[in-house]
């Protein structure tokens, strides 16, 4: 049995720089089916949110892109929202921005062939 969990924390970074950060919460995430969560990629949304994106196996089919909204206060997660790779081969996200309308852009390709 093989898996990995995307893991959210928020840490408090006290100045001066080299200060120990402050450890406010940590959140493990399980996609099930003993696959791999692999996060890729962390952006902080424009009120504080701590927004993951990667791969989530969850035992149908090939690998899928995942992001998670993580609330900047308690960990919970606020939404989550899985894009499931067509014909079975497995997705991967690469990158994630937030647009002027306050829309996430996200990234990534599907690996194998499909057709």
């Amino acid at each position: 049995m093989r898996g990995l969990c995307l893991i959210g924390c928020c840490l408090l970074l006290p100045a001066p720089a080299f200060a120990v950060p402050d450890m406010q919460w940590a959140v493990t995430y399980d996609g099930g089916a003993a696959g791999e969560d692999i996060p890729t990629v962390a952006i902080t949304a424009p009120d504080g949110d701590l927004v993951i994106g990667g791969e989530s196996h969850d035992g149908i089919d090939g690998s899928d892109m995942l992001i998670c909204r993580f609330d900047r206060e308690t960990g919970d997660i606020l939404w989550e929202h899985r894009v499931p790779a067509p014909d079975g081969n497995d997705m991967a996200l690469t990158a994630m921005v937030w647009d002027g309308d306050g829309d996430i852009l996200v990234g990534g390709y599907v690996r194998g062939c499909v057709g």
